[in-house]
């Protein structure tokens, strides 16, 4: 079965990266949830983007809203600077261990992979990109970093990075498909779940 994700909750429907878009997709019938995580002076902070101000909600709360009701994936942000990543990696995963929690790490920084290893290597990792790559390389590369799963953005699923990629003993989420048909070629490739604005696209079953 095709795993459900809401992309920072259902966007689609409601402002992203909030409780209640976490609420919607829950509705839904999400069976996971995709946010974004900022380490800043104020701590772990949700947001798409470095947050403003105006940016409350934590990572700490987040999980909280989802705990016993829905998996939360957690990419870990940061800007232009390996050190920050590795740290806030470090920061999510031992949250999450700490907590419990139905969750894990995911980045397009390796060393907040790193991090999170590192300081939490109980709680599971993904490697994000959008951009190509060796297909070969980077199976190998996920698999001796301990990596559970790959994140390719949609224009970069094929059917050989899938079948590569579980015959590793890797899964395949893909990001961020919106269109039915789209979505169908996805799941076609054997991809274990999609990432969707609008998660009730997603088939079950």
């Amino acid at each position: 079965m095709t795993r459900r994700i809401g992309h920072r909750g259902a966007r689609g429907h409601v402002a992203e990266n909030t409780l209640a878009s976490f609420e919607r997709a829950i509705e839904l019938g999400c069976d996971e949830i995709e946010t974004d995580v900022w380490l800043i002076d104020r701590g772990l902070i949700v947001s798409h983007d470095p947050p403003e101000r105006s940016a409350t909600l934590t990572l700490a709360e987040a999980l909280d809203a989802c705990a016993g009701r829905v998996a939360l994936n957690v990419e870990v942000k940061a800007m232009r600077d390996e050190a920050i990543a590795y740290s806030a990696g470090a920061r999510v995963a031992s949250t999450i261990a700490e907590r419990r929690a139905d969750a894990y790490v995911s980045s397009f920084w390796w060393p907040a992979l790193e991090g999170a290893r590192e300081h939490a290597a109980v709680v599971g990792r993904a490697y994000i990109y959008a951009s190509y790559a060796e297909v070969e390389v980077l199976v190998a590369r996920a698999r001796a970093a301990g990596l559970w799963a790959l994140h390719p953005n949609q224009t970069y699923v094929t059917q050989d990075l899938v079948a590569r990629a579980h015959a590793a003993g890797l899964q395949v989420n893909a990001w961020t498909a919106n269109e039915p048909a789209d979505i169908a070629a996805l799941i076609a490739a054997g991809v274990d779940g999609i990432c969707s604005d609008f998660p009730e696209r997603v088939p079950k079953g």
